[in-house]
């Protein structure tokens, strides 16, 4: 026998060969080795290369097929870019992006604090990365790039949006239920109509 009962694959039979005095069973060919420390370690003992032969067909049977789709798309592509409208880029991170929010910044604009060298000049923060004064204060302002980061928060919707947090403190103190956090669709309603 190869293996016992225990591992055997196939189901027992009602009455076994045993039982009925039938030879039922094929004969097994067991075959057995003489093998010495190393030939009992072996990892390749019994391996035939034939067989990975046949891996190998396969995978560059696959990679043939990938070739050709790739060149199928190269080929219909390279025919839609003569209809494409060729655009420069200039400054833009483009379309695709698909790295983190970090890796969003253009990496040819210099950085805030090498704006201005001085020591005395506006003081920049490493580790919220932010610079709130106006690094080059006595600079044309239509020619500035950066103006620093508090320029952000008194233009735009930054204003409004301190009234809005304003306007709901002081309607929950007068008494009213409302929380900007909390329903701002319903703090932005009562804001517009008072």
């Amino acid at each position: 026998m190869t293996h016992d009962a225990k591992s055997c694959m196939e189901r027992p039979r009602k009455k076994g060969a045993k039982w009925t005095n039938m030879h039922i069973a094929p004969d097994e060919k067991i075959e057995t080795f003489e093998l010495d420390y190393d030939g009992k370690r072996d990892r390749w003992n019994g391996y035939d290369a034939s067989t990975y032969a046949r891996v190998i067909e396969r995978y560059e049977a696959r990679d043939d097929d990938d070739a050709l789709k790739v060149d199928e798309a190269k080929v219909d592509e390279s025919k839609q870019m003569d209809f494409a409208k060729v655009e420069k880029r200039v400054r833009t991170t483009g379309g695709g992006s698909t790295g983190t929010v970090r890796n969003l910044r253009i990496r040819e604009d210099t950085a805030k604090y090498l704006l201005n060298l001085d020591v005395n000049s506006a003081y920049y923060d490493p580790k919220t990365r932010s610079m709130r004064e106006d690094p080059l204060p006595d600079a044309d302002p239509n020619e500035k790039f950066y103006e620093g980061d508090n320029q952000y928060r008194m233009s735009g919707q930054a204003l409004e949006f301190k009234q809005l947090n304003i306007h709901a403190w002081e309607a929950f103190d007068k008494g009213q239920d409302i929380h900007m956090q909390a329903a701002p669709s319903q703090a932005e309603l009562l804001f517009k109509n008072y």
